[in-house]
């Protein structure tokens, strides 16, 4: 593998990172479900013309096809783990849930070396710990519970770790990706993922009222249907199809920097020296898995996992 992909990940994680200011502003018009909804629905309906119905009948088929597995990837691992990272934060805090994104690529490594047959070598182990001291430091700006008290949720923040589900979507995707086109394997995720949606969307807006703030919360929720979960899911699994799932999982770490950044840049919000810090160990992290990838071309080894 050359390095373009590891540039590909690294670019597209700074980018997802951006998400997390437009859910903040959907939040404020629309409630968690009818986000996801929306932002699903908008994503299924941009990639569905370039799908292809021959790939989609044959993930989605009932008998002989990947259907099992598309449904993990739909609901455990994409709309699921959405729904929970909302309702955690609406009931722990913006902080915390950006400590505990850490406990996805974590989970991706863990479940990629047993259910994938991946190699968790060491230099990819102190990446992914590299990468997650520096988000830590990050989005807390500062050493959690030594330098900076990170108030504790119990329900929100049981509810943000359950959102490392969404580890499932990389997990249940990478053997798929080896068998069909990645943007078949994105609109599929989508298509299983909006019926089961639709009637906790419908419960949540029962009673609501069309205003300009639910106006903006659904133009908001279309945005991120359109660039996270419609061009990003599918610049994701691209990226998957060419590179082991834990790799990938630790270019996540990234988000957080771009976050912060987009603050800086947009909102005039001011860069500490503990975001400065962070950003170090995030880069750290990422240079240890490039070098890790220089060091498998150098010296390759055979993997258990022949698509890996």
């Amino acid at each position: 593998m050359t390095r373009a992909p590891l540039l590909f990940a690294a670019a597209l994680n700074l980018a997802l990172g951006s998400t997390y200011f437009g859910t903040a502003k959907a939040l404020e018009g629309l409630p968690p479900f009818a986000i996801v909804l929306v932002r699903t629905a908008t994503a299924l309906a941009v990639l569905l013309p370039f799908a292809g119905a021959g790939p989609l009948r044959a993930l989605l088929a009932r008998r002989g096809g990947a259907l099992g597995a598309v449904l993990w990837m739909g609901l455990g691992g994409y709309a699921l783990p959405l729904v929970l990272g909302n309702l955690g934060v609406a009931r722990s805090s913006a902080t915390n849930g950006a400590l505990l994104i850490g406990v996805e690529p974590l989970t991706v490594a863990l479940l990629g070396a047993l259910l994938l047959g991946e190699r968790l070598s060491a230099l990819r182990g102190v990446a992914l710990a590299l990468g997650l001291a520096g988000a830590t430091l990050i989005v807390a700006n500062g050493i959690p519970f030594v330098t900076r008290h990170v108030v504790p949720h119990l329900t929100g923040d049981l509810l943000l770790v359950a959102h490392g589900a969404g580890a499932l979507y990389t997990i249940a995707g990478k053997p798929l990706l080896a068998a069909h086109p990645p943007v078949a394997v994105t609109a599929a995720a989508a298509a299983v993922a909006v019926p089961a949606l639709v009637p906790f969307a419908a419960w949540e807006l029962r009673d609501a009222a069309w205003t300009p703030a639910t106006r903006d919360g659904v133009l908001w929720a279309m945005a991120l249907g359109l660039f996270a979960s419609g061009a990003g899911a599918l610049a994701w699994n691209v990226a998957l199809r060419r590179m082991d799932a834990s790799q990938l999982a630790g270019f996540v770490f990234l988000q957080p920097l771009a976050g912060v950044a987009l603050g800086a840049l947009v909102l005039r919000e001011p860069v500490t020296a503990w975001s400065l810090a962070g950003g170090v160990l995030v880069f750290a992290g990422v240079y240890a898995l490039i070098a890790e990838e220089r060091q498998r071309r150098r010296d390759p080894a055979p993997s258990p996992n022949p698509r890996s």
